[in-house]
């Protein structure tokens, strides 16, 4: 039995990666996927220009990561472009995996007239086979040969990094500074550091010290922000580039590149490889902001908190109860609990309100789940996908 996997209906954003004033990009099949779909992505700067990476935390980081953040630490944040394949992680591929990975770097930077560590690789799909790199190579020379800076490429782009997505993620503002992002990831997905795979662009003047300042802010609001599974990736990456080709500082942009990255992340967690809905959970009045962040995680992590969120059931129960599992709560004496603006639980004890009324609340796409606690100021929002049957048919077909 196949399971239906509602899509929302996604307005298209004025701007793609490649509207960010000296950026090119391309997206190519090169027959890594057995489907034929796009598989090799390149986006080239016409000179160096700043970037910032946050990277996976997983002690099995992928040769793309150990090698991109060489590369960063050796630039000093100034790159020239950024090569990704999907359809294989390169992970777990030992010594050879690490050559390929710096070959994707090398061929790039030789075509392009930079050094090599002045590239940034990233790949994604699944772990622990061969990179096939005679592929990969084609498909470098073909992608860059089809370089352009029309709005199409950055799109052709987006599609090339795909890989379980069941639709594509972009974002973007023309407001002042250009700021445009496109990201994939729809399982694997926990808060630690990044969240598969993401890119926000802008042409504000910054150097990399103040993108590397800022990134971790902007991560904690977005990328790490979102929870799917409770299983961060080996691959996970975030890179922040600024080409300065706007007369504007990065502090003016820093706002539109927030909520763009906001955008990226909600859009992650609708994909959730199966899921009808976003949860909004926050949680305020915990003894400090890491402790309300730990209630969150908990809330989010619990499969009976999230079927109940896929089923419409205004369970409060599961949600309370996982609450009062926490060791970072030191009473529930003064919790509430409020479902879609609706107060279910109240100082310890339920509330009378309409279950039905609730329940039609919940099918909304956009669905928030409030908890207040009574133990000091400490305040934190996670993002998380609703669990249905959809996500174990993906994942139970996912290398079959």
């Amino acid at each position: 039995m196949t399971f239906a996997h509602p899509l929302p209906v996604l307005p298209s954003p004025p701007c793609s990666l490649t509207s960010v004033r000296g950026l090119r990009a391309a997206g190519v099949a090169a027959g890594i996927k057995a489907s034929g779909a796009p598989d090799v992505a390149l986006l080239v700067a016409d000179e160096p220009i700043a970037c910032a990476g946050i990277f996976t935390q997983n002690k099995l980081a992928a040769a793309p990561v150990v090698v991109s953040r060489e590369h960063l630490a050796r630039s000093r944040g100034h790159v020239r472009a950024v090569v990704v394949n999907s359809g294989n992680a390169n992970a777990c591929t030992g010594e050879q995996g690490l050559r390929d990975a710096r070959e994707m770097c090398e061929r790039v930077a030789r075509a392009i007239g930079c050094a090599p560590h002045e590239v940034i690789v990233c790949s994604t799909g699944v772990i622990g086979h061969a990179l096939p790199i005679a592929r990969v190579r084609r498909g470098i020379d073909s992608a860059l040969q089809e370089l352009s800076d029309e709005m199409a490429a950055g799109r052709a782009f987006l599609r090339a990094i795909m890989t379980t997505d069941a639709f594509p993620k972009e974002a973007g503002e023309l407001d002042g500074a250009t700021v445009a992002g496109v990201c994939k990831g729809a399982g694997m997905i926990h808060p630690n550091m990044a969240t598969m795979l993401a890119f926000v662009a802008t042409d504000a003047q910054a150097t990399p010290g103040e993108l590397a300042h800022a990134i971790p802010a902007i991560a904690a609001s977005s990328f790490n922000a979102v929870h799917v599974d409770t299983h961060p990736s080996t691959n996970d990456t975030f890179l922040l580039l600024a080409t300065g080709r706007a007369d504007a500082p990065l502090s003016s942009a820093r706002p539109a590149i927030e909520r763009v990255s906001r955008r990226l992340a909600w859009l992650i967690a609708r994909d959730g490889e199966g899921a009808t809905k976003v949860t909004t959970i926050d949680v305020r009045g915990a003894r400090d902001d890491r402790a309300a962040r730990a209630v969150c995680d908990a809330i989010a992590s619990s499969a009976l908190v999230r079927t109940a969120l896929f089923g419409n059931d205004p369970n409060w129960g599961r949600f309370v109860s996982q609450v009062g599992n926490c060791p970072e709560v030191g009473s529930i004496e003064g919790l509430s609990c409020i479902l879609q603006g609706i107060t279910v639980f109240e100082h310890g004890a339920p509330t009378r309100f309409d279950r039905a009324a609730a329940s039609q609340a919940m099918r909304a796409e956009d669905v928030h789940l409030d908890f207040v606690l009574r133990e000091g100021s400490g305040h934190a929002t996670l993002l998380t996908s609703d669990l249905g049957y959809r996500y174990v048919e993906v994942n139970a077909e996912y290398t079959t």
